[in-house]
């Protein structure tokens, strides 16, 4: 086991080890941090200790960090910690959280179209994305009867159907 303690932001992940990451992280900087673990380093499997509003804003598939994440990790909270297990006392409840890598969903070459997709899918500007005939259509082929039920898998059909129309598939 070999411990590193720096500011992770700063660090550079090895590309040729395996390794784990495990960290008890601010919670101001957990999106920064989140992101930098995920989508910078190689590490099998990550554990952080995370804001419980933090830990289900990253499950939540009609945001942003929830879409990008989930192309990724899979998430799980490992336990629950109350406020009281820590000193000082802080005002809200913590989780154990894991992250598991898995294959991608989205191929490194439609990374950059995937990241303009979400931003304009989680901003509901359809209509930059899709003529009215083809937003239909998606949606068909997706099988989406109700946007406020769409799931990771949905988006994810609906994603690869704006490639098809825009001829990169």
């Amino acid at each position: 086991v070999t411990l590193i303690h720096q500011d992770i932001l700063q660090f550079q992940f090895p590309n040729k080890q395996r390794y784990k990451i495990v960290g008890n992280i601010p919670y101001h900087l957990s999106t920064q941090i989140i992101k930098k673990v995920v989508f910078e380093s190689h590490a099998s499997d990550i554990y952080l200790i995370v804001e419980e509003g933090f830990y289900k804003r990253t499950l939540d598939i009609h945001r942003t960090l929830g879409l990008l994440l989930h192309t990724q990790v899979s998430i799980q909270q490992l336990l629950k910690l109350p406020a009281e297990c820590f000193h000082p006392k802080p005002k809200v409840n913590s989780v154990l959280i894991k992250l598991t890598r898995h294959t991608t969903d989205v191929p490194d070459k439609y990374w950059k179209l995937y990241t303009y997709f979400v931003s304009k899918w989680v901003n509901r500007e359809y209509r930059q994305l899709f003529t009215k005939n083809q937003f239909h259509q998606a949606m068909k082929h997706a099988k989406v009867n109700n946007l406020s039920t769409v799931t990771y898998e949905q988006v994810l059909s609906i994603f690869n159907s704006y490639l098809l129309f825009n001829g990169r598939k």
